[in-house]
């Protein structure tokens, strides 16, 4: 096995994501603004706006993993804020702390902006990150690690872990036993043929008569 990829519902999405405002709430942090770091953050964090009442939701974008599961060097800042957060206090929520770096640069970069307060969340936390948030929702274990295939991102990253195998034209099922062999990825918890179906309309797949190919 390559590594380890596994598909997340939305049912654990809401669970981490009340699991962090069970502990924001806990620790009487009242932020004035939620932020959101792009991509991975932005749907907890509309979650998290809308539990914790928050109408000041913000994102900026951050790059460090570059196609699913390869690390593109250094974190790096794409986006920043267009907006004033001088004396605001500010919750940063991600998907998941794994390396810590994006984490990292999010917090000194707002932290920089003259803020009176800067917390960090995210859903998942890996113990051993560079980086531990202030709040999360579940924490994970190095051992745990996995490469976690959120709703958000189930074509880009079905996409990314099949296309090595499509060098010559493969059938459903096939694709099936091959996902489960390399990541121990139970493709069951998704329609996998739908979503093939679909990145072959955007001509990213070729069609062959119920098997798929790289164009």
């Amino acid at each position: 096995m390559e590594f380890k990829a596994t598909y997340v519902s939305w049912k654990e999405i809401e669970e981490w994501t009340k699991g962090i405002r069970k502990m924001v709430v806990e620790n009487n942090y009242n932020p004035d603004i939620i932020i959101g770091i792009a991509r991975g953050g932005l749907v907890p964090a509309r979650m998290v706006a809308d539990y914790l009442f928050k109408k000041d939701l913000l994102s900026i974008k951050t790059e460090h993993w570059g196609l699913t599961a390869t690390m593109n060097g250094k974190a790096v800042l794409k986006e920043k804020l267009n907006y004033d957060v001088t004396g605001k206090k500010v919750l940063i929520v991600d998907d998941i702390t794994d390396t810590g770096e994006s984490m990292k640069l999010s917090y000194n970069y707002v932290k920089s902006i003259n803020p009176a307060d800067v917390k960090t969340t995210s859903m998942l936390y890996i113990d051993g990150s560079n980086y531990t948030p202030d709040f999360y929702g579940k924490g994970l274990s190095k051992e745990e690690w996995a490469w976690f295939v959120f709703p958000w991102n189930v074509y880009e990253d079905t996409f990314n872990l099949s296309k090595k195998f499509m060098d010559v034209p493969v059938g459903v099922g096939e694709l099936k036993e091959k996902l489960a062999e390399n990541y121990g990825l139970n493709v069951e918890d998704i329609d996998l043929e739908e979503v093939l179906e679909n990145i072959a309309a955007l001509k990213m797949l070729k069609r062959h008569e119920g098997k798929f190919s790289i164009p």
